[in-house]
């Protein structure tokens, strides 16, 4: 699962504003995220955005998917895999973002924004209704901004993206959004602020039902066996969705459901094993696909309070010591592309010649161990159970670091010990985990990532240069500007070396080739409003 936090510090430096720039003319027409196809990604098909299959689709049948994890909860705002495609199928959002960050209508059918970034109006379309039949309005708007506030619902960066508005509604189809700071960021935040129905929110049952205005109906959760969504006759969207169902079934391992697929009771299996996806990829049966413009990421951090961790020679070393094209190649069977930086090539912080700067290379970290008169010493290499490629890893870099004089102990813990560990640096070396956003405006990312917000992230790291420059991305709009600050932060995330990719770690899913339709979203869930099924 991956880790998200906002602190006060970071919330201030997110109140001026972030790296978008020029007034967006207000939007007209009913669209979904719309893009270039984009290149394979470690060899899965890339994901098509939602869009008119070359024949007529089909209307009816059901969609019999497999999912490895229960959802946590039905909280309308938690990111987790499971929750993406079992449950945000429900909600629509206020707008969607395209693969290069630009919002696209969704219950807001158009909107104005002012050319200095503080004040929004948004226009909601007529006619939407919510899944109890009750119409929604800009009440409804209002309900769920100020409904994220509450500290007990616990929806992180969500809470100081609303905090930044005063809300008003002159009229039932009429938001508008008005800030003392310029507030170019807010697309990215309401990529992930799903419209939920305060009825059900506040109602007996808010912790086991489901209300929203999207494609599918939540109409039933038998928690760790099956969750049942049925397609939402009302849509607002005409003639979708095309699926009359999705059945989720919930498996305790993943061979279960592998199993389930090939025998023929599944038409899908989400993030299945990578061996076994790319086992059957060629296989004409099914699709092996994933979302290219996926911002999900295999990363590992180093404490900095600690010697001999705490000289950046050190870690820069060990960061020589990665072999992220092996992890690749054999623990990940090619699926996903090795990457020091974590900015996919649509970022405007990407920078292909220091994309993969810290190349294997057991020679040169000997030396810097040298230089820093550290040529042995011992290293804790902390992972949670949710990653057996992330712990087969460490048997690798074992091996590895032992070549140059470092003993690395592996420490396996669970889930609640490992966030507990990291978000309060009780860990003494190294932890290796997934991060994600990094498909979103940079300075959002960094700004609210858990280990690389500039304030309070995993590794203690502090500078000022650091806070300054990513405040600095978090308020500039020109375009050039930009790109010099993400250069500065480039140099010195790869100095600092505190934090640092691996791979990319992109959902994927095997899906029957019956199926047609896939699109995916900028918040790393697939869109099913589109799928139908060919026979």
């Amino acid at each position: 699962m991956d880790s998200i936090r906002l602190t006060r510090r970071n919330a201030l430096a997110l109140l001026a504003g972030g790296a978008v720039g020029g007034l967006l003319a207000a939007c007209q027409s009913v669209a979904q995220p719309q893009a270039a196809p984009a290149p394979a990604v470690g060899g899965l098909t890339p994901v098509a955005p939602t869009a008119p299959a070359a024949s007529q689709p089909r209307r009816g049948g059901t969609l019999r998917a497999g999912i490895q994890t229960d959802l946590p909860n039905t909280d309308p705002w938690f990111t987790a895999p499971s929750n993406y495609d079992a449950l945000w199928v429900a909600f629509d959002r206020l707008i969607a973002l395209d693969a290069n960050l630009q919002p696209q209508p969704m219950l807001a059918e158009s909107w104005d924004l002012s050319s200095d970034f503080t004040q929004v109006k948004l226009n909601l379309r007529n006619g939407v209704q919510f899944h109890s039949g009750r119409e929604f309005t800009s009440d409804d708007v209002k309900y769920n901004l100020m409904h994220v506030r509450d500290p007990k619902v616990g929806s992180g960066s969500l809470v100081a993206f609303s905090n930044w508005w005063t809300i008003e509604t002159p009229d039932k189809y009429t938001v508008e959004l008005k800030s003392d700071s310029p507030r170019p960021l807010l697309w990215d935040y309401l990529e992930y602020l799903n419209i939920a129905d305060s009825q059900v929110l506040d109602g007996p049952d808010s912790k086991t039902k489901v209300g929203g205005t999207g494609p599918f109906v939540f109409a039933e959760w038998s928690q760790g066996d099956h969750i049942h969504l049925v397609k939402n006759a009302n849509y607002w969207q005409g003639g979708k969705p095309y699926l009359d169902s999705i059945d989720y079934a919930i498996f305790k391992d993943a061979q279960t459901m592998l199993a389930q697929l090939e025998a023929g009771g599944l038409d899908m299996a989400l993030n299945p094993p990578l061996r076994d996806l790319s086992r059957l990829k060629n296989d004409s049966t099914f699709q092996a696909i994933s979302n290219p413009q996926s911002g999900r990421y295999y990363t590992v951090g180093w404490t900095t309070l600690a010697s001999p961790l705490d000289d950046k020679r050190v870690r820069q070393a060990l960061n020589y010591a990665l072999d992220r094209q092996r992890f690749v190649d054999t623990l990940l069977d090619g699926f996903g592309t090795a990457e020091t930086l974590f900015w996919l090539p649509g970022s405007p912080a990407y920078d292909p010649a220091r994309a993969n700067y810290y190349t294997f290379d057991l020679d040169k970290a000997a030396g810097l161990l040298r230089d820093a008169g550290a040529t042995r010493f011992q290293l804790e290499y902390l992972i949670s159970p949710n990653f057996p490629e992330l712990a087969d890893f460490g048997q690798i870099y074992q091996a590895d670091l032992a070549k140059i004089g470092v003993t690395l102990t592996i420490r396996q813990v669970d889930s609640a010990a490992f966030f507990d560990a990291i978000n309060n640096r009780k860990y003494t070396g190294m932890y290796a985990i997934t991060s994600a956003r990094a498909q979103l405006q940079p300075a959002s990312m960094l700004l609210t990532g858990g280990a690389t917000n500039p304030s309070n992230n995993n590794s203690g790291y502090s500078s000022d240069a650091y806070t300054q420059l990513t405040n600095a991305a978090a308020t500039e709009t020109d375009p050039q500007k930009q790109k010099q600050i993400y250069s500065q932060l480039n140099d010195l995330l790869l100095d600092a070396a505190f934090n640092t990719a691996l791979a990319s770690a992109s959902p994927h899913m095997l899906l029957l080739s019956s199926f047609q339709g896939i699109g995916y979203t900028l918040h790393e869930g697939f869109d099913w409003s589109g799928v139908w099924k060919t026979a």
